[in-house]
């Protein structure tokens, strides 16, 4: 049962190196029978060596190897999750398995990491088994736990940013927490910024403070809905990046109050890209033949995609309702007369 095992996670370790191989080295121009996985492993450097040549080990080696196995296999790792963690991390089998890989497994699985969501949290961001359970681990979720207040919100952070486990969560998001509840930002919407975009509370608390009175400064207050998405769409951009679409935006007629009372409106429509909003202001003025005040009064415009929604919508819909409006037209002209 074993062999068989060890036989299958090989294979798929093969795959997993020939794939990784091929997307960032370069083969010889020719290649020769004798070019085995070994020169793989050996021209790319990677010490999985160890994994493909078990016979050089002892029977303690292999006997943990398989421990080790075992236990990924009963937190749902599949061969291809156990494959890819192996390429990443290869240390992975060095680990004690009862004292150090079990139990941090079972911490996370306790915690809501439950069924795909571990092995899938695990390949994407093995750095998270190398971090101590009891001094960071624990500290990181419980410190999430304090803010998110539930498993299912803790999941949906970390499934979005897997670094929140092996980052310095005190020392960077706790400044700008605490910051932002003292403004008067509310639990419940400090709770969606961390879940929606953890890298705006992430930033230097510099950033924060700078991003925060701007926008008081444009007339939102903290207990407006508003205003925490328009701090996170302010602090994810450069100054220099503000006024590039400040000017952009300009460009098509509207006065900077318009562009910011657009803002204040609606703030993720200045989080689109300066092609995005290039991109869909020549749809609406050259297709759809709108006015650019027109556009300005709804700010959800512009976050609309064109090649998706827009221009598949416009096509299907809008003859037909020009067909009404002209149709309207001549019963009323027919009316009046």
């Amino acid at each position: 049962m074993a062999s068989t095992l060890n036989r299958n996670l090989l294979s798929h370790i093969q795959k997993r190196l020939l794939q990784s191989f091929y997307s960032t080295s370069s083969l010889p121009t020719t290649t020769s029978p004798s070019f085995t996985v070994q020169n793989l492993v050996n021209s790319s450097r990677n010490p999985l060596e160890s994994i493909l040549s078990d016979s050089k080990h002892g029977k303690n080696y292999l006997k943990r190897t398989q421990s080790i196995l075992k236990v990924l296999k009963a937190y749902n790792f599949s061969d291809t999750h156990v494959a890819r963690l192996i390429v990443k991390w290869p240390k992975l089998l060095n680990c004690e398995v009862s004292s150090n890989l079990q139990p941090k497994l079972e911490y996370l699985m306790k915690h809501g990491f439950v069924g795909e969501l571990l092995p899938e949290l695990i390949v994407s961001n093995p750095t998270i088994l190398k971090r101590a359970l009891d001094t960071h681990i624990k500290p990181s979720l419980e410190y999430l736990r304090s803010y998110l207040c539930s498993n299912d919100n803790i999941v949906a952070s970390v499934k979005r940013c897997s670094w929140l486990l092996t980052s310095d969560l005190k020392g960077a998001m706790q400044p700008n927490a605490e910051f932002l509840i003292k403004e008067g930002v509310s639990l419940h919407r400090l709770q969606k910024i961390i879940m929606l975009q953890p890298r705006a509370i992430m930033q230097k608390h510099q950033n924060m403070v700078y991003a925060v009175n701007a926008v008081k400064n444009l007339g939102l207050k903290p207990t407006s809905p508003m205003f925490i998405h328009a701090v996170r769409v302010m602090i994810s951009m450069s100054e220099s990046t503000w006024k590039k679409k400040i000017e952009l935006m300009k460009s098509f007629e509207w006065s900077e109050e318009e562009i910011l009372s657009a803002f204040v409106r609606d703030p993720l429509c200045l989080a689109c890209s300066e092609k995005k909003i290039k991109n869909v202001m020549d749809f609406y003025m050259n297709t759809v033949k709108l006015e650019p005040r027109n556009i300005i009064s709804y700010p959800k415009f512009l976050m609309y995609a064109v090649e998706k929604r827009l221009r598949p919508r416009y096509a299907d819909e809008v003859p037909g309702l020009l067909e009404m409006y002209v149709g309207a037209k001549e019963v009323k002209e027919t009316v009046i007369s």
